[in-house]
Formats: C-alpha cells, sequence, structure tokens
C-alpha cells in the first residue's frame, strides 16, 4: 500500500488554528509512537493467537487489508477522524502484516528480523538526510514521488483485482531479476515518501495546523513505514527464493 495521505490540499481542509492548541512536531512524534506501540501489541496478540487461524489464514488476510483500505481512504478524506480510526487502522494493519509475517518466516527463518533491521536502517537513514538538508522536500521532489507513488498505488490495486482471477504476472510476483529490479524501484520510493512524511509534519506545525492533524500525521507516517517494510520483506523473499 502506498501513502495516499500526505498533500497541500490536506493543509487547506484543516484550517488555521493560531488560538488553539495546535499540532506540533513533538506531538507527532509521540502520537506515532503511540500508533507504534498499538501496532506492536496488537502483533503480540497475533502472535498468541496465531494457531486460531490455520485454515482461514486466506480470509484473514483479505478481510483485514480490505478493512485497513477503507478505514485508511476515510481517514484520508475526513482527518478529523485521525485521533479515533488511525488506531483502528493500526489495529487492522497489524493483524495482516503480522499474519503474512508468521507464514514468510516460517518458510525462510530470520526473515522477519532482517525486514525489520532494514526498514529501521531506511527510516533513520531518510530522517538524517532529511535534517541535514541531503535531501529537500522541494516542489519538484514531491511532484515526482506523488506520481510516482501514485503509479504504485494504482498498479497495486490493478494487481490484486487481476489476482482474484488468478492473473499473477511473473514480473511482479516471481523472483526473476526483472521482479527483483522493480522491487527495488518500489523501496526507493517507499524511502523517499519518509521525506514528505517529515516535510509534512514539519510544515504542520510551523502553520498552526488543529491539534487533530498529529494524528493524522503519525497515521500517514505509519502508512509509510508499513509500506517500506512490507516491500522489504516482499524482496526478501525473492531473493531467498532464488
Amino acid at each position: 500500500m502506498s501513502n495516499p495521505v500526505f498533500s497541500e490540499t490536506t493543509f487547506e481542509k484543516a484550517g488555521y488554528s493560531p488560538n488553539a492548541d495546535h499540532m506540533t512536531v513533538n506531538g507527532s512524534i509521540m502520537k506515532t509512537f503511540i500508533l507504534g506501540l498499538v501496532f506492536i501489541m496488537t502483533s503480540f496478540a497475533v502472535i498468541a493467537y496465531a494457531p486460531n487461524f490455520y485454515g482461514s489464514i486466506r480470509e484473514v488476510i483479505i478481510v483485514s487489508v480490505i478493512a485497513a483500505f477503507v478505514v485508511g481512504m476515510i481517514i484520508s478524506f475526513k482527518p478529523t477522524t485521525a485521533p479515533v480510526l488511525s488506531v483502528v487502522y493500526a489495529v487492522l494493519e497489524s493483524i495482516f502484516v503480522t499474519v503474512l509475517s508468521i507464514l514468510l518466516n516460517q518458510q525462510y527463518n530470520g526473515i522477519v528480523f532482517e525486514a525489520v533491521t532494514y526498514t529501521m536502517i531506511a527510516f533513520f537513514t531518510m530522517l538524517i538526510l532529511y535534517r541535514i538538508g541531503v535531501i529537500k522536500a522541494t516542489e519538484t521532489f514531491k511532484s515526482v514521488i506523488i506520481t510516482a507513488t501514485a503509479a504504485i498505488a494504482v498498479s497495486y490495486l490493478i494487481l490484486f483485482i487481476c489476482s482474484f482471477f488468478g492473473i499473477r504476472p511473473n514480473w511482479f510476483y516471481g523472483n526473476s531479476s526483472l521482479s527483483i529490479g522493480i522491487n527495488a524501484v518500489i523501496i526507493v520510493v517507499a524511502a523517499l515518501n519518509l521525506i514528505l512524511d517529515f516535510d509534512f509534519i514539519e510544515k504542520g506545525s510551523s502553520m498552526q495546523m488543529p491539534k487533530y492533524m498529529e494524528w493524522y500525521a503519525a497515521f500517514g507516517l505509519i502508512v509509510t513505514i508499513i509500506w517500506l517494510y512490507l516491500e522489504i520483506l516482499r524482496i526478501l523473499s525473492k531473493i531467498k527464493s532464488r
């Protein structure tokens, strides 16, 4: 899943609240931490009850993915729902991600630890590059990344629909060099989306957006991190299967 959350129109929808408690960088970080904690706690619960999913794993994955997508879209179009629905989203995504991770880790022992490690490395690398000004969220940069992300999102939606009809193109699902190369490009785009997330948080704080936008920003950041993790998990599984 790609990040459909952050755009200039979001600021227009939120408005300006100079006389009220407004969005801050620290507040956004705290909300992100809370959503991350919810995600982790849900993950532990899923692991504990994983045996109950055997026989209905496909259904669990499909239902959690679709539910998370619907909730994510509601938050995206109505940011005021973020304080409540972002927590629901974290729970739903955790169910899907954890079940998928368990399955892949059973097939390739240690792959989850590797994926988490590489995801954290990518996150902090992007954060450092952003903070020291090596990568700046210019308008051109934003346009390129948003366009690339939108193209990937549409492609994923088409592939998801096609999978219900048994259509699974090897250039995407296989472990060929082309498939791995495409996966690598997607990982780069996902990582660069973090720059847009960091910029959104700083800009929202400087523009004194309403307090609920901290939850919205945290939701967007969680979306990107999960997307990045899944893509890294995917490419590792392809490499290990060769």
